[in-house]
């Protein structure tokens, strides 16, 4: 938190993945998938030559109704 804080983004929230899974689960979103750093590295990232990849904190909820 201090680091993002320190980095001029601010904490909204708190929230687990599990967690906020459920919350889109229950405003109506039939379709819900938690989206984890690793994953955006590997899928966006990895081919990358100037070793620029996701912060741990940078994490995804995609969800469709």
């Amino acid at each position: 938190m201090n680091g993002a804080r320190a980095a001029g983004t601010p904490f909204l929230s708190f929230f687990t993945p599990p967690r906020i899974l459920a919350l889109a689960r229950e405003s109506g979103f039939r379709e819900v998938r938690h989206v984890t750093a690793v994953e955006l590295g590997e899928r966006y990232f990895a081919d990358r030559t100037d070793g620029l990849r996701p912060s741990r904190g940078e994490e995804l909820l995609v969800a469709t109704t």
